[in-house]
Formats: structure tokens, C-alpha cells, sequence
């Protein structure tokens, strides 16, 4: 049975609504000192996604011998600006009032390992532009999301109520939710873990 290294519960629900069987087993990787590492080596924010999954896949390989890993990490990218999860609800205000009636990217990255080496890696980037809600909507929206949306990198839900922020949305639900299925459920195949 694969090992997902995360504690994301939405990324679980995916696994195991497409029938995959798994276990989730959560690494603790300093994401702060791995973003700086990639900004340093001058990575676009796409390829920072990725490393990032990379970096949690490598951990949880090391835990679990001969198992394999999926592990994922998204980034919100807005002009060329990553948005971190927001500290606060005052935070959370702030960022989507800058996403407010802009385009931004969702840089979704999956990767899938064995025994500390990669199998596999595929990176998603569905674009979502948010609509320019009123004043009025924001407060009423932050007061009935409350803190959950401080575990979205986005501010936002897509599977719910955060779906009325929104003009236009292209790409997967699932990218948009931080794990490219489609993608995955294929290699998943291809190395025998799923029937084909």
C-alpha cells in the first residue's frame, strides 16, 4: 500500500475517493528553508512546487522502506508573487483582496518515489481568476469560512463556498485542490500499484 506524506486531508479524500489504497504518514520539512534553497538557485515558482514535493517524498521514503511515496505541494503564484498559507483571518483578508479581479496560478506538483528515488513527477498549473467581489461579500465570506481557510494557500475552498470568489477557473478540480489525479492515477498503473 503507497504511503501519502502529508497530513492535507482534502489530498487523502482524493486518493481514496479514486479507489487508491493508502496510508497517510506526514513529514516535517522546513518549507521556509526549502522555498529560500530554491529561490537562491533561481527556480521558477513551478519548479519550487516541485522540489518541495521532491523534499517531502525523500523524507518519507527514508520512513518507510520499499513502500511507495506519493507526496505533493502547491503554489500560488501571482505575477510572478508566491502567496504562503495566510498566518491569520486578518492575513487571509489582505491576500485575497490583492487576488481580487486578478489571474493567478495554482502550481500543483506531485511526485511519486521507492526506496529514496524518484519514479515519477508531474507538475499542474490550472489558472483561476477571481471575480471583484465587494467589501461586503469578503467579510461575510471570511466570517463563514472562518479558520479553515488558514490550511489554503489560496484563502479559499473551491469545493465550497470559495467557488463564488471565482470568474473563470481552467484546469482540474483536483490540481486546483493540490494533487493532479488523472496524471497520478496513470502512473500509478504503469508501476503496478493500481490494476491497468
Amino acid at each position: 500500500m503507497p504511503v501519502l506524506a502529508s497530513g492535507s486531508a482534502i489530498r487523502l479524500q482524493l486518493l481514496h475517493a479514486a479507489g487508491v489504497p493508502v496510508t497517510a504518514s506526514p513529514v516535517d520539512v522546513d518549507e521556509d528553508a526549502l522555498r529560500r534553497q530554491a529561490e537562491a538557485q533561481g527556480l521558477s515558482l513551478r519548479d519550487t512546487a516541485l522540489a518541495l514535493a521532491q523534499a517531502k517524498a525523500e523524507a518519507a521514503s527514508g520512513q518507510h522502506p520499499g513502500r511507495f511515496i506519493i507526496a505533493a505541494d502547491q503554489i500560488l503564484e501571482l505575477e510572478g508573487r508566491a502567496f504562503a498559507k495566510p498566518a491569520d483571518l486578518t492575513e487571509a483578508r489582505t491576500h485575497l483582496l490583492a487576488l481580487r479581479g486578478r489571474t493567478h496560478a495554482l502550481h500543483a506538483a506531485v511526485t511519486l518515489w521507492r526506496d529514496g528515488q524518484p519514479l515519477w513527477s508531474h507538475i499542474s498549473s490550472p489558472t483561476l481568476t477571481m471575480r471583484s467581489f465587494s467589501e461586503v461579500f469578503l467579510d461575510d465570506y471570511l466570517q463563514q469560512e472562518g479558520n479553515i481557510l488558514l490550511s489554503c494557500v489560496g484563502c479559499y475552498r473551491i469545493e465550497g463556498l470559495g467557488i463564488q470568489l471565482f470568474d473563470t477557473v481552467t484546469g482540474s478540480s483536483d490540481a486546483i485542490a493540490g494533487l493532479p489525479l488523472i496524471p497520478l492515477l496513470a502512473a500509478l498503473r504503469q508501476h503496478g500499484i493500481l490494476p491497468g
